[in-house]
């Protein structure tokens, strides 16, 4: 429910991430519930480089839905329309001739699209990249909602030094910046007063029916106890595959459950863990049938490599774990410090095992409790209400 000092206005979300990526991140998780409170919400997909989209275009089996999506606005659910940006030159997340032609015209087209939707209208941006956009919009407030160290997230040193000067530029000239991570708090409220720490969250209703160990999938449900695991995108930029092996050789009792693609700079080591005799790989699910399989866990695992890009995460999974009542151990996250008894943060192989043991032997009804309590205080919702309830003070002004 939108509060009573909440008036509707527009929202023009700016986000690198297509709106039907596999699994919803922050972007999708705000904007359906903004819409569901009455807002509008213009999502505008700022990576895809138009030559692409063509080439699907002429090849594709529905020429006509691809073509259609380049040239127009398409509904994608109740209050939310998503478009392409014009990405006429090639890359434009690296060059900054590139990247201010590509920005110039899909500023044309939002502000066009704009001046037919309710007014005030917020600029809520995602990719630090946008910032030529910037007062281009016929936007009233600018929001940049920093999730993530962007620059870590490039292939090379020259696009990491533009996205680091953009993710600077767009703090710079925003009228409020939302950090997800302290490290990027500290970063950014530099330059920005107006800059706000509101952590990451959890889809609690979403994930609250895996606390029933019934509900798990019939592939799972009878795996061999205890079940220990990990669900998610499986990259070696990320998830230390070392360390469950390590993990899945000194426990040969447990059950390693693993879920989620395999992206092909972890298929090496990939390969080399799902060939021990206690590790069981589930596959890539539908969002919709993630709750599923972490209904089948005791223990649940986030086993991130300690480097410059996971110093700044805080993985949305932490709370959706603890929403399925799951006790949480982790690795390479120093974002995840502090949250309480039940987010083991350890470094290396044995103390990873040690604090797995030790969450083994916390299954009283209170324990399970008291991490749903926790996740039901780190919701999608609540975060969106602090969010709005900023903008809407702004707005104000």
């Amino acid at each position: 429910m939108r509060a009573l000092d909440e008036r509707p206005f527009t929202i023009v979300c700016l986000s690198p991430q297509r709106w039907d990526a596999d699994l919803p991140t922050n972007r999708q998780q705000l904007m359906v519930r903004a819409a569901q409170r009455g807002h509008t919400v213009v999502f505008v997909e700022t990576s895809d480089f138009l030559a692409r989209h063509l080439l699907r275009v002429v090849t594709g089996p529905a020429r006509r839905d691809t073509l259609r999506e380049l040239v127009s606005s398409r509904r994608v659910a109740p209050g939310i329309f998503a478009r392409k940006a014009l990405n006429a030159l090639p890359w434009g997340h690296s060059r900054g001739f590139a990247n201010a032609v590509n920005c110039r015209l899909t500023a044309r087209a939002v502000r066009r699209v704009v001046r037919r939707l309710p007014q005030p209208a917020v600029l809520w941006i995602y990719d630090p990249c946008t910032a030529p956009m910037i007062g281009a919009c016929g936007e009233d407030v600018v929001a940049y909602d920093c999730v993530d160290d962007y620059s870590e997230q490039t292939e090379d040193a020259q696009t990491a030094a533009f996205v680091a000067d953009a993710d600077r530029e767009t703090a710079r000239r925003a009228d409020l910046v939302f950090a997800t991570a302290r490290s990027l708090f500290e970063r950014h409220r530099q330059t920005n007063p107006s800059t706000h720490h509101v952590p990451n969250v959890g889809d609690f209703g979403h994930f609250s029916a895996a606390a029933d160990p019934a509900f798990a999938a019939p592939d799972v449900r009878e795996l061999r106890s205890p079940v220990v695991g990990f669900v998610g995108n499986i990259t070696s930029a990320k998830v230390d595959l070392a360390l469950l092996e390590a993990l899945a050789s000194s426990r040969p009792a447990w059950t390693l459950l693993l879920v989620g693609p395999v992206r092909a700079d972890a298929q090496e080591a990939f390969e080399r863990i799902s060939r021990l005799p206690n590790v069981h790989w589930a596959g890539p699910k539908d969002y919709a049938e993630v709750p599923r399989y972490v209904a089948a866990l005791d223990v649940a695992l986030i086993p991130y490599v300690a480097n410059p890009y996971t110093r700044s995460c805080f993985p949305l999974k932490t709370y959706e774990y603890l929403a399925a009542g799951k006790p949480v151990v982790a690795s390479g996250l120093p974002e995840l410090a502090g949250i309480g008894p039940d987010v083991a943060l350890v470094d290396g192989p044995e103390a990873f095992v040690a604090a797995v043991e030790r969450a083994l032997e916390q299954r009283t009804e209170e324990d399970h409790e008291r991490r749903v309590r926790l996740a039901a205080a780190n919701t999608w919702d609540g975060r969106l209400d602090r969010l709005l309830g900023l903008i809407t003070e702004q707005l104000g002004r």
